[in-house]
């Protein structure tokens, strides 16, 4: 079994071309197609991976989990 990754650019008719690489021989061959959200055309951005401690200094007000005045009349 051979992986290929690669981007398709599908025309109006829905058609689209792929090169296969040379070590796939002629004849039948069964296909598994991904099909992911259309690829942006700016650069891909790196995720960030947050570190230990990097929300060091975010607090929460004391009344956080106090009832809102705006559901009051949803609460009753």
């Amino acid at each position: 079994m051979i992986t290929i990754q690669e981007t398709l650019v599908v025309d109006a008719q829905g058609q689209a071309i792929i090169t296969l690489p040379p070590s796939v021989k002629p004849g039948a061959h069964r296909a598994v197609l991904q099909i992911e959200d259309e690829v942006a055309s700016s650069p891909e951005k790196k995720r960030v991976v947050p570190k230990a401690g990097s929300l060091k200094g975010i607090w929460m007000s004391p009344d956080f989990d106090a009832p809102l005045e705006d559901f009051r009349e949803y609460m009753e």
